[in-house]
């Protein structure tokens, strides 16, 4: 009867025992989720991480494409999600331009996992500014480009083709520069075909793979000052077009003088016939739908600058000069034949399909066109770009 307490004793320590040793597994346990659970958030937050970045970079991506479309983009106006099925985030983006830097945009881009709100399970964000600059994009750079073919005929005096800067002056034939250049996609025999006393002071060019002696024609009375080449790539104009409603049509005849103020216009058609004049006062943009039939008096542009009066023709229908007054203009028909019929000097640039030139007509390629940029097919590069990291290190 003695040994009962002795047997209850073992039975109590066995006891105490059993439930140390849970208490320690269940410890152990917790410890271990714990442990499991913070290695499990903290990959969760890694993840999100990286996908935050790749999402701020998306932004970046979505900024450019759309600046190259739209130069006025100003990005996405609040969060974008992104969602996949294995890939939760999203981002949001800001395009700004620096005052007294129009050519700059400043691209603010955030990127978010898995989603845009701070309470979300290991959420994550990054943020990148990047500064992108329109590259100069001159759509002028020839007297005279053609996609097929380029006629310069003259029928009675030299009709030459040089250049000189308006920038500097008027026009002189005295101080004429050399770089009345003239060029052509095309690879076909005559590519450039030059008659009469026709004198080209600059280069002329056929498309890449041509050969200049076959694709250039120079008649007995002709010349080329400077070299017959080839272009190094085709060179591809696209039409411009414009969101500004049509006007109608420019139809004047008679001994008319219609005005027209600087500004940017959009015709069907454009008709000066007999002794009418359409008078520029300013710098002018027209684009026109249909055919151009520039005779008369002809066009008028304020202060003979031929950077004050560029004409986009969209369409294929025929651009034809034939005033009796001289033309300032750079003219852009990339998929229309240019006809200058007419004795007066034409000062400024062409771009065409097919440029037919007879008469006695004169071609000043006025190089302060190479200014005038096509801003619709600029190309935004980015310049440079830096990821904003809240974190301190250590911390």
């Amino acid at each position: 009867m003695k040994k009962f307490p002795r047997a209850r004793a073992q039975r109590g320590f066995i006891l105490v025992s059993v439930y140390l040793v849970i208490t320690g597994l269940s410890i152990a346990s917790v410890a271990y989720f714990a442990r499991s659970n913070a290695f499990l958030q903290s990959a969760e937050r890694d993840r999100n991480r990286l996908i935050a970045f790749n999402m701020a970079e998306t932004a970046v991506d979505v900024a450019l494409t759309q600046l190259n479309m739209n130069k006025s983009y100003t990005g996405t106006n609040g969060y974008v999600p992104f969602d996949t099925t294995s890939v939760p985030g999203g981002y949001s983006v800001v395009v700004t331009t620096p005052n007294g830097n129009p050519s700059i945009r400043v691209i603010q881009a955030s990127g978010f996992a898995p989603d845009n709100t701070a309470t979300s399970r290991a959420a994550q964000s990054a943020n990148i500014i990047a500064y992108a600059e329109i590259q100069p994009n001159p759509l002028f750079n020839f007297a005279v480009f053609a996609k097929d073919s380029i006629s310069l005929t003259s029928s009675g005096s030299v009709a030459s083709v040089d250049s000189y800067n308006s920038t500097n002056g008027a026009y002189n034939p005295a101080t004429a520069g050399s770089n009345g250049h003239i060029a052509a996609n095309s690879i076909t025999l005559d590519t450039i075909s030059l008659s009469g006393n026709t004198l080209v002071k600059g280069d002329a060019f056929v498309g890449p793979g041509g050969d200049p002696d076959m694709g250039i024609k120079i008649g007995p009375n002709s010349s080329i000052t400077g070299t017959k080449s080839v272009l190094p790539a085709p060179i591809v104009y696209q039409p411009i077009t414009t969101t500004l409603p049509v006007s109608g049509a420019i139809s004047i005849s008679g001994n008319t003088v219609q005005n027209l103020l600087p500004g940017t216009y959009h015709f069907s058609s454009i008709s000066i016939t007999g002794q009418a004049l359409l008078n520029i006062t300013g710098a002018v943009k027209i684009y026109v739908d249909g055919p151009v039939d520039i005779s008369g008096q002809g066009i008028a542009t304020a202060g003979n600058l031929p950077t004050n009066f560029l004409l986009y023709a969209s369409g294929t229908d025929t651009v034809k000069i034939n005033g009796q007054g001289n033309l300032y203009a750079g003219i852009y028909a990339p998929n229309a034949v240019v006809e200058n019929v007419g004795n007066a000097a034409f000062l400024g640039a062409a771009i065409a399909s097919d440029y037919k030139q007879t008469g006695n007509s004169t071609i000043h390629f006025d190089e302060a066109l190479m200014t005038v940029q096509n801003d619709e097919f600029a190309k935004m590069k980015v310049k440079s770009w830096q990821e904003l990291n809240s974190l301190t290190w250590g911390t």
